[in-house]
């Protein structure tokens, strides 16, 4: 596992490359996606289907509720925290773009709306058997 995090330390740089599509049509920003809606469904499926081994490493949520000032160093810190404690870290964003996606971490968008984030966190904490959820902002106390 700490040659996967290996390479993600090695994607993490101060400065963010140049968009090539920005360059050429007039540095128009990115879209928004629009509202995210979570699938309706019935009952949920057998907890079976979501047993994992006991060996394998814990995951821990990251909250993001608004892009992050410093995505290099979070990346950084989160990279570190997983190759010393085995501990992955899933996003959990609320918003389109948090900056930590070009390093190559996993990625969970959740609606703005708080009561269907609620719910989407939610569920993301089962699916992922996240140990804990942490803000966002609180990434640099982890160093």
């Amino acid at each position: 596992m700490s040659d996967d995090w290996t390479l993600v330390l090695s994607r993490i740089l101060p400065t963010q490359v140049s968009n090539l599509d920005d360059l050429i049509d007039g540095g128009a920003g990115p879209v928004p996606r629009g509202m995210l809606l979570a699938p309706v469904s019935g009952a949920a499926p057998s907890a079976e289907l979501w047993h994992r081994a006991l060996d394998g490493p814990s995951h821990i949520g990251i909250r993001v509720t608004r892009a992050l000032d410093a995505p290099d160093r979070a990346a950084a810190r989160l990279a570190g925290m997983a190759i010393e404690r085995s501990v992955v870290p899933v996003i959990l964003s609320r918003v389109d773009f948090c900056g930590l996606e070009r390093f190559g971490l996993r990625i969970e968008r959740l609606p703005e709306d708080p009561e269907a984030a609620g719910a989407a966190e939610e569920e993301l904490r089962k699916f992922w058997d996240l140990a804990i959820i942490i803000d966002g902002e609180e990434i640099g106390l982890l160093g």
